[in-house]
């Protein structure tokens, strides 16, 4: 422990004393300068990938449910063989509601629009936040008024409504039409007969808070049920779970309930490919910019040469008043480590500042004004910090361990030893 300290005494004497302005120095600020720039690109970046992966999750916790039961085989079942009461029995369930899904087009005074039609119950807001005033751009969500039936489009679906003055006014829209493939067989001699429709009044326009749902149109089940030729069937059950519930453990027990014949589902595993593909790409960046660390990092070794040059003399006197070549090499291998570690520490502080400061004012807006945020989302993650350090500083560590095994000599040169 001692032998360190005094390592370390000597390190910080020959980058930090007053004296201490030769080549050799000004090579190693330079060094650290250039480390503390890439390690600060590292902090951002990471930061910005983070921003990113909040921001996609927070767009689907609020448009997707957090369960959702599928059949096991086939797209469709038969609600009469999986109960609600089976369902919200279950622990940690808090409601349910089931829906039926399927691809349609949608046609509204000759501009046409392939879309997704999702079908759901009167649940179905006990599921999903969707009726919320933040969630609805214009109109209201309104899948039933009386008798009659109305649908509520995402955001993109709403571009077949763009007519002069009744843009965005729901009440002044005509009905438009939905088309469907029927599921039932047709006669190859009538191709038109394969094709299903009906008319419905248009309610509202999803917003762009809920931008996974912009390509869907949504409906009452029994409607949706009776122009896909499926009446009491179903695609599935979406499930909400009550706060504070873990959902993996609450699939965990629906699945036991529901049986083989159904899948469950977690909001994570539906959205696996898109979690996985910002995870991919933010690993991916972290590696690139570690090589640009490590040719930043690779200074080091020659601010490191330079001063072992320019210090001969004195590792000279430290051989001949005993120490050995492990001493010497502990000299400078922290005097390495400092060079990075200076680097390392002004780059975090500089990353993080940068941060806050997009945090906080919103500096680097986003292009474009279609995108949900408009300015790009930050989020620091410690974690995040603690890789980058280890990283650097393994490097770091490797690059001078290299160095010293070719530039420390192994004891004093044989005039040194008469002398």
């Amino acid at each position: 422990m001692k032998t360190r300290k005094l390592q370390l005494l000597f390190a910080r004497r020959y980058l930090h004393s007053a004296g201490a302005l030769s080549v050799a120095n000004t090579t190693a600020t330079v060094s650290s300068v250039a480390m503390a720039v890439a390690v600060a690109a590292m902090v951002i970046l990471m930061s910005v990938y983070n921003g990113f992966d909040s921001l996609l999750r927070s767009i689907y916790n609020a448009t997707d449910p957090a369960l959702v039961i599928t059949p096991a085989e086939g797209k469709l079942f038969d609600v009469e063989s999986l109960s609600r009461e089976q369902i919200e029995g279950v622990e940690g369930v808090e409601a349910c509601s089931f829906y039926i899904e399927e691809s349609v087009m949608a046609d509204y005074k000759g501009r046409q629009r392939f879309a997704t039609l999702r079908g759901v119950d009167d649940n179905y807001t006990r599921v999903v936040g969707l009726e919320e005033p933040e969630m609805v751009l214009y109109g209201e969500w309104r899948l039933r008024h009386g008798d009659y039936r109305r649908a509520v489009v995402g955001c993109e679906t709403d571009n077949i409504f763009a007519d002069g003055y009744t843009a965005r006014n729901a009440a002044l829209h005509d009905l438009m039409t939905i088309h469907a493939l029927r599921r039932e067989n047709i006669s190859p001699l009538l191709p038109m007969s394969a094709l299903k429709s009906s008319k419905i009044r248009h309610a509202g326009t999803l917003s762009g808070a809920a931008n996974s749902l912009a390509n869907h149109i949504f409906t009452s089940l029994d409607w949706a049920q009776e122009l896909l030729s499926s009446d009491s069937m179903a695609s599935g059950v979406a499930v909400s779970v009550v706060e504070g519930a873990r959902e993996e453990r609450v699939a965990k027990r629906l699945q036991e309930a529901v049986g083989e014949e159904f899948v469950v589902r977690t909001r994570w595993e539906m959205n696996e490919a898109v979690y996985k593909a910002t995870q991919v790409e933010k690993w991916t960046i972290f590696f690139i910019l570690l090589l640009v660390t490590i040719i930043a990092a690779a200074t080091i070794v020659g601010s490191l040469v330079m001063l072992i040059t320019e210090k001969q003399n004195d590792i000279a006197t430290l051989f001949s008043v005993g120490a050995n070549r492990n001493f010497v090499g502990g000299v400078f291998r922290q005097t390495g480590l400092l060079i990075g570690a200076r680097g390392v520490v002004g780059g975090i502080l500089l990353g993080v500042v940068i941060c806050l400061v997009q945090m906080l004012f919103g500096v680097v807006k986003m292009p474009g004004t279609t995108f949900l945020v408009e300015s790009y989302p930050v989020e620091i993650n410690l974690a995040d910090l603690v890789g980058i350090v280890a990283a650097v500083m393994a490097v770091t560590l490797i690059l001078t361990n290299f160095t010293l095994s070719k530039m420390i000599p192994r004891g004093p040169k044989p005039d040194e030893t008469r002398n």
